[in-house]
């Protein structure tokens, strides 16, 4: 039963979620290239766990995973795998695939814009095509989904082909001094549970759910798309997406609110979680982190008008504590917690699931402004 496998995968989901110390960001576009079997790009320094989620993933997925630190010196042997020495004397040439990208259903190139132009050409047809050009030979990869990882975004003309094959990129960030205390703690738990780790799902539940998502949004498209071009074409005229990538997000959006769970083919995909999906998908096509504002911006623009309504309540509150006019203050803020329950029991639940991290945020807003109004009684 399909929804067994949209189980399977959201457990492994939440497994990941409870496992990383503020990294949603980073987990949700992994399991979105997974579903989508797609390229994922994760930007920013050391030490930022991006080798580690890798590697949670594959084993709650009890996938086979291939890791490569690349350098100008790497060489196609340690991706391909060695020459066959005993079919050489025989006058063969042929590798030894095992244990190479070839053979692997996750591979994880870090620093993957230092390597080599001939490293760079055989990831080109691996990315693009799932497939190896080894001499004369065209060899089918196994490898599902493809992990780049880099501290730096490449302004290299060579390198821009190989950085579109990435359309799902996120970049993360070293936590902020505040948090080093919980860091610490999850960052211990996280060591206890990589140890310990069981699978949750499988790769045939991942290919289940990819199979189910890419008919259903075949078999949807023209409706789909009536919905999410115009989102699409307003974003691009900030921020470009090629059209290769464009084409793509309709998988995506399907994909991101089966992780929220819709369950693709059994409910309904409305227009407002079409509109709602495109828009928090849009945040991993950025181009580079300065464009993240630039999203947020539009994200912000765009969010449905019981919060923009409330984020102005909050807004004004805060205008008139910070001027003293108090008691205009507080009737803001007795419409702001109005329609904040409002907004809680009245909206569907799936839809406040998508937007928890604002309601959240606005929510810690209004204690902070209550809090702020109570001092001013003192």
């Amino acid at each position: 039963m399909s929804e067994n496998y949209f189980d399977r995968i959201r457990n492994v989901y939440a497994k990941l979620n409870s496992m990383f110390f503020k990294y949603e960001n980073e987990v949700l576009g992994a399991l979105m290239a997974t579903l989508s079997r797609e390229n994922y790009l994760l930007v920013g320094p050391p030490g930022t766990a991006k080798t580690t989620l890798v590697y949670a993933l594959s084993k709650l997925l009890n996938a086979k995973w291939f890791y490569r630190q690349l350098t100008k010196f790497t060489d196609l042997e340690e991706i391909l795998g060695p020459i066959n020495i005993a079919k050489l004397l025989d006058g063969k040439v042929e590798r030894i695939y095992a244990n190479s990208i070839v053979e692997s259903e996750f591979a994880l190139l870090d620093e993957i814009f230092n390597a080599s132009s001939a490293i760079l050409n055989t990831l080109l047809s691996i990315l693009n095509e799932r497939v190896v050009y080894d001499g004369e030979k065209v060899v089918p990869v196994r490898t599902w989904t493809v992990f780049g990882a880099s501290n730096r975004i490449p302004d290299e003309e060579e390198l821009q082909a190989l950085y579109d094959r990435f359309p799902l990129r996120v970049f993360t960030e070293w936590v902020s001094p505040d948090d080093t205390e919980p860091l610490i703690i999850k960052g211990w738990e996280l060591r206890m549970d990589l140890e310990r780790m069981e699978p949750l799902a499988t790769m045939d539940d991942v290919q289940a759910v990819n199979k189910i998502i890419t008919q259903y949004v075949y078999d949807h498209i023209k409706d789909i798309s009536k919905i999410i071009s115009p989102i699409i074409a307003n974003y691009v005229e900030h921020i470009p997406i090629s059209n290769r990538t464009r084409v793509k997000v309709p998988m995506y959006v399907a994909t991101y609110l089966m992780l929220h769970g819709i369950d693709i083919g059994r409910a309904e995909l409305t227009p407002s979680l079409l509109r709602v999906g495109t828009i928090k998908v849009l945040r991993y096509l950025v181009n580079n982190k300065d464009q993240l504002n630039e999203y947020t911006s539009f994200a912000t623009v765009h969010m449905p008008e019981d919060l923009l309504r409330l984020s102005e309540l909050l807004s004004e509150a805060k205008a008139l504590i910070n001027n003293e006019v108090y008691d205009e203050a507080r009737q803001r803020i007795r419409d702001a917690k109005e329609l904040l329950n409002q907004i809680r029991s009245k909206w569907d639940a799936v839809m406040v699931k998508l937007y928890t991290d604002e309601i959240n945020e606005l929510e810690d807003l209004l204690k902070k402004l209550e809090e702020a109004l109570s001092e001013s009684r003192r």
